[in-house]
């Protein structure tokens, strides 16, 4: 196992970004939604109370609430629907900032390897060269991506190469590997700029 591919540093640092980054958001919704907004709904309520209470003066009045306890001049009002949107948007951003930490952990402890005649990938598998049925590879020229598939007690499995979430050399090395070590006729969608990986791809 000569060839070891895992997690490419800039993979897991782009998924620990959004994942930060969209937790953060989704504590903000919560903090607003049960602390933020209702602080500002009973202040604004205070606000409404102070006129209401004391029609000729209550400018006066407010002023001094407003030195006392540092409330604004002119509070907003806060609605339910203001704080029901915290909630809607909690529940979309919280799943994607879930779901990036959650990749981080399991491509953490994923891997590609190959030596001279052996396909190696996370969970114990083995491929020998010779065992391997098919190749994917209609999208190694421009995503560097390709699906090796092997056949075993369960039926068809797949060993995936992807040199933009794994480490981009090893990956490519490991590709060129399994290329020059099966019969071309296995390889499907391969063309004449396979030889290099991909530039982009997306989380």
């Amino acid at each position: 196992m000569d060839l070891k591919a895992t997690i490419a540093g800039g993979y897991r640092n782009r998924l620990i970004l959004i994942a930060l980054g969209t937790l953060f958001y989704s504590a903000w919704c919560i903090y607003d939604a049960t602390i933020g907004y209702p602080k500002k709904q009973d202040i604004h309520e205070k606000y409404q109370d102070v006129q209401q209470e004391n029609p000729s003066d209550w400018q006066e009045k407010w002023a001094e609430q407003v030195k006392e306890h540092g409330y604004p001049q002119q509070p907003d009002p806060v609605s339910t629907w203001n704080i029901n949107t915290q909630w809607i948007q909690f529940a979309i951003v919280f799943p994607i900032g879930a779901y990036c930490l959650f990749s981080v952990v399991r491509w953490s402890r994923r891997f590609v390897a190959a030596d001279d005649n052996t396909l190696y990938s996370h969970g114990g598998v083995e491929v020998p060269f010779d065992q391997i049925a098919r190749i994917d590879a209609s999208r190694w020229g421009n995503k560097g991506i390709a699906r090796v598939y092997y056949e075993n007690g369960a039926g068809e499995q797949m060993v995936l190469i992807d040199d933009w979430k794994y480490d981009r050399e090893p990956s490519d090395l490991i590709f060129s590997r399994i290329r020059d070590n099966v019969d071309a006729d296995i390889i499907e969608g391969l063309d004449d700029s396979g030889d290099a990986g991909s530039e982009t791809e997306s989380v």
